[in-house]
């Protein structure tokens, strides 16, 4: 009965004239098929990405300062794969965090593992966590993530333990793994939104960022959509 059910199901799905090899070859693929959707759905889980965003999705269209060969270039994730971080600044409503997410969606696709982080989020769980013991154990945590993605960078400066905080992430991550930063503010700001707290630690963070890093400067007016005003009501 099962040998007539299964020989039903090869002519159902058009597969009977093949060989047994051509079977045993398919039915391989797909099993590695769907290992692969699954790895990537537990990758995709695991980096709670801010927004669905692939690099397909971005809008090259609106004027601001994106080149689409550097973005193509960067969704083939060599750059993960050399160790490079990506920074990515603009004004508010550029489209910083969906550019973000879609790279490291891309890096995802491509076998990395990702994680993303608001900053100022960052810093009150690594507060936190000083305190109840497991401080050491998340540094290490972030420590191995393929890409570690921190939005919402130096929305406000930092104090100084804060700052030493920044350090300690960036510094596991230096030449190891890869960073993208996702900021307000141009990269030529940094250093003095760092140096509230120690302009020692501000350098050694930047030397850490800056270096072999790859650069989207993003401009022009916000992408977001305005919600017209509600309309008055007539009177009769």
């Amino acid at each position: 009965m099962l040998i007539n059910q299964t020989l039903d199901k090869l002519d159902a799905l058009g597969l009977f004239g093949l060989s047994f090899d051509e079977r045993l070859g398919l039915l391989v693929d797909r099993e590695a098929e769907a290992r692969d959707s699954r790895r990537l759905a537990l990758r995709l889980k695991a980096a709670k990405l801010r927004q669905e965003a692939s690099v397909e999705d971005i809008d090259f269209r609106t004027p601001r300062g994106l080149d689409r060969s550097v973005i193509m270039s960067l969704a083939q994730a060599g750059w993960v794969a050399a160790h490079h971080n990506v920074l990515v600044t603009g004004p508010t409503g550029a489209g910083k965090s969906f550019i973000g997410c879609a790279l490291a969606h891309a890096a995802i696709r491509r076998g990395h593992t990702a994680a993303y982080l608001r900053t100022p989020r960052l810093l009150a769980d690594l507060a936190l966590s000083r305190g109840d013991g497991r401080y050491v154990r998340r540094l290490a945590q972030l420590a191995k993530v393929g890409v570690l993605v921190l939005d919402d960078f130096l929305l406000t400066s930092p104090s100084l333990i804060e700052a030493k905080d920044l350090l300690e992430v960036i510094d596991d991550r230096s030449q190891v793994r890869s960073t993208l930063v996702i900021s307000q503010l141009p990269v030529e700001a940094w250093h003095p939104a760092l140096a509230a707290g120690d302009p020692t630690l501000a350098d050694a963070i930047l030397d850490r960022l800056v270096h072999d890093a790859h650069r989207l400067a993003l401009k022009g007016s916000s992408m977001r959509r305005r919600q017209p005003p509600p309309e008055e009501p007539s009177v009769a």
